[in-house]
């Protein structure tokens, strides 16, 4: 199959749209993967989809020796983990009411779960990675449940925020996660999610796409999908990318607009002029690219090296950034706000 060929394929779950236009033809590392966008809203996914079964069986046991080369984090990943984590902490406890109700849906090496834990909140997390999960157990000290959405034990309206960080384009059945978590959330809780933004992406076609993501979202289309399942971005500004804060929907919310066949056809454009090599070198990414991975893992074995364990850095990192303590007591009334 040709780039740029078009095929017929069962209807979008995004638009209804039958039409597909073929992206890219090899994944990272050159492997050879499909990767289709809809000409009816621009969603782009793997093609043909992977059985549902098969990614579960993936992700349980050999995703993260396959992208992170070992059964456990390596400290230097934890730590990343962790700076991230802490950055999501501070977007998100101010919305949150004092000890509020945490899930972490993929919840990696835990490191989310134990900073909203030492914050106050009450979190835990899922993943269904098993050596992951039993590393964030034992070196945290956190609720990390082993498995999947499906098999997650949690009470109706239990919930005041989920979060997805990463994890929504992995998954097989993006629809079914976001119908099951609006059940999980109480009145007024709020769902984040981050993807990465293919719109955003600079880098070559043959490095954009990979089997781990079986979709790629743009603002556009991870907006319309929440809208689908029954959420809605918080803020225009939360609309305006890829790590979004989401509230249930009310009577009177309208559709954001932006999916549709001009969005595909910008993508189609983006992946043959942005992502040609030659395009590529020319932007300069290559270099400065390498040049901050360089001054990063410098910083890295440096911080690595200054602690006897995980649980020391991950300690010292929080303390040093100034875990987000201050909650509201009297929170905004998400459910009321306009």
């Amino acid at each position: 199959m040709k780039i740029g060929t078009r095929i017929e394929a069962s209807p979008c779950r995004l638009c209804g749209g039958k039409e597909r236009q073929v992206l890219a033809t090899r994944g990272r590392g050159m492997e050879p993967l499909t990767t289709v966008v809809c000409r009816g809203c621009g969603l782009v996914s793997h093609h043909p989809l992977p059985d549902p079964e098969e990614v579960a069986a993936f992700y349980a046991t050999r995703y993260r020796v396959a992208y992170k080369g070992g059964w456990e984090p390596k400290r230097k990943h934890a730590l990343r983990a962790l700076r991230g984590a802490i950055a999501r902490a501070g977007r998100l406890a101010p919305l949150l009411p004092a000890g509020g109700r945490v899930l972490d849906v993929g919840a990696s090496s835990g490191e989310f779960t134990y900073v909203m834990q030492r914050a106050g909140f009450a979190a835990r997390g899922i993943e269904p990675n098993q050596g992951y999960g039993e590393f964030a157990r034992r070196t945290y000290g956190v609720a990390v449940e082993t498995g999947g959405l499906a098999e997650a034990a949690v009470a109706p309206a239990s919930l005041d925020l989920v979060t997805l960080n990463h994890v929504l384009e992995h998954l097989a059945d993006p629809w079914d996660a976001l119908r099951r978590i609006g059940g999980w959330l109480a009145p007024g809780g709020l769902l984040f999610i981050e993807v990465p933004d293919l719109s955003g992406v600079r880098k070559q076609a043959a490095n954009t796409f990979h089997g781990a993501h079986i979709w790629n979202f743009t603002p556009q289309t991870l907006v319309l999908l929440a809208w689908r399942q029954g959420f809605v971005p918080l803020s225009a500004e939360d609309a305006a990318g890829t790590s979004v804060v989401f509230r249930k929907r009310r009577p009177g919310d309208a559709p954001s607009a932006g999916a549709g066949p001009e969005l595909a056809e910008r993508l189609l454009r983006q992946v043959a002029t942005a992502g040609s090599p030659l395009a590529y070198l020319l932007s300069g990414a290559p270099f400065t690219r390498r040049a901050a991975r360089l001054r990063r893992n410098i910083e890295e074995r440096i911080t690595c090296a200054r602690h006897a364990t995980v649980r020391a850095m991950a300690d010292a990192v929080i303390t040093a950034a100034g875990l987000p303590t201050r909650r509201r007591e009297d929170p905004i009334r998400l459910d009321a706000a306009a």
